[in-house]
Formats: structure tokens, C-alpha cells, sequence
């Protein structure tokens, strides 16, 4: 693949997309943030409570905890797939600006230094990142024709 155009650029609205963008990345980042503060149950102050039951009803905290890290996990990991086959789609600069930008939290100057390009041309990947990943998940928003 390569970088969109500037004429297929301008047909979208940048900032209401990136808007989208990063409206969805936070969600990601919330079930990531849940995801790893599930902590498990101290054990050793329940130990007397843990009962052998024969019935399919959990309610031991240590089943509690696991199921909940399942769900947890589930619900990130169906997130990470999405962004990971998007980003499969993309410039390899594409992906190192988004992985850079979202996973890694880094500024657009770190950016500039890392994919050693001028501003201009940062701003040219970043629009083009940003609009295709939108593309891909259908929240992408056309300008207005007045």
C-alpha cells in the first residue's frame, strides 16, 4: 500500500475523524487498563471459605477472579485483533507513526526524529494513518459540501 493522496485526504473532515480515532482508542486503552487490574484474591485470608461444591454455581472468589480476567481479556483482545488487522493495511511509516502516537504515547516531534522526515511530510503520514484506519472501521467523516 502506499500513502493516500492529498485529493483523497481533502474529501475527509481530518479532525472530526481523528476525533472518531481517538475515541475509539480510548476505549481499547480502558479495557487494556481493566484488563491488567484484575488482581486476583488473597488466598491465604480465605483459605477456612473455600468449599468443594458439587453444584455448577461459582462462588469461590479464586472462580469470581478467574472468570472475570477471562471477560476482561476477551474484551481485549477482540479490540487488539481489530486495530492489528487495520494496521496490517497500512505503510510500514503509517504503522510506526500509529503505534508511536497510541501504543508508545509519543509526541509528533518524536515521531519526526524516529521516521526522520520534515514536519510536512509527518503531517502528510499522519493524515493518511488516520484516515485509513477510520476507513477500515467505517468512521471516517466526509466534509460537508456547502
Amino acid at each position: 500500500m502506499k500513502l493516500l493522496s492529498n485529493e483523497v485526504i481533502k474529501k475527509y473532515d481530518y479532525q472530526k475523524t481523528r476525533s472518531k480515532v481517538n475515541e475509539f482508542m480510548e476505549v481499547f486503552e480502558e479495557n487494556y487498563f481493566r484488563y491488567i487490574s484484575v488482581l486476583p484474591p488473597s488466598i491465604t485470608s480465605h483459605l477456612s471459605e473455600i468449599k468443594v461444591q458439587s453444584s455448577g454455581f461459582t462462588s469461590s472468589p479464586v472462580e469470581r477472579y478467574v472468570l472475570k480476567k477471562i471477560e476482561k481479556e476477551e474484551d481485549f483482545l477482540e479490540y487488539l485483533n481489530i486495530i492489528l488487522s487495520v494496521l496490517d493495511n497500512l505503510t510500514m511509516e503509517e504503522q510506526h507513526f500509529f503505534k508511536g502516537i497510541f501504543f508508545m504515547g509519543n509526541t509528533e516531534l518524536v515521531m519526526e526524529e524516529q521516521l526522520q522526515c520534515a514536519d510536512k511530510t509527518l503531517k502528510h503520514i499522519k493524515k493518511s494513518c488516520i484516515i485509513k484506519f477510520a476507513l477500515a472501521l467505517n468512521m471516517a467523516i466526509l466534509k460537508e459540501d456547502i
